[in-house]
């Protein structure tokens, strides 16, 4: 018996106003949290200037505690550089594990009685949160 293991992908564009908007799919597993914080480091420190970066989940099939991890290490580094780290459209599952792990706050700037509001959290079913530019 296998089990299915859905491949991770990330896609950045930084915009033209300080703004790097970068979208997260598959899995945030052991297997992929060292890929996602080389090429996230890579793209925060290629954009002069930056001052915000939206990370748009809402495509993230799993994220476990090496995803957190590279999460929280993302975090640590962007804030080292004067830079904003956002989740956007987080699923549930994401939502869940930073409750359990005492770093919804750390990581969103919000705190965990906070209903869904403009980070489009998708817990809710709001999906209007920023997304990357273009079609």
């Amino acid at each position: 018996m296998s089990a299915s293991h859905s491949t991770f992908e990330l896609k950045a564009a930084p915009a033209a106003d300080g703004v790097l908007y970068a979208e997260l799919s598959g899995d945030l597993a052991w297997d992929s949290a060292d890929e996602l914080l080389e090429a996230a480091r890579a793209q925060i420190d290629a954009v002069p200037d930056l001052s915000d970066v939206h990370l748009d989940c809402a495509r993230m099939t799993l994220c476990d505690s090496m995803g957190l991890s590279t999460l929280l290490a993302l975090h640590r580094h962007a804030a080292a550089r004067g830079v904003r780290l956002h989740l956007d459209r987080r699923p549930v599952l994401l939502d869940r594990l930073l409750r359990l792990t005492g770093t919804y706050e750390h990581l969103t700037g919000r705190s965990e009685t906070a209903t869904a509001g403009s980070d489009g959290d998708t817990s809710t079913g709001a999906a209007d949160g920023p997304r990357l530019p273009g079609p």
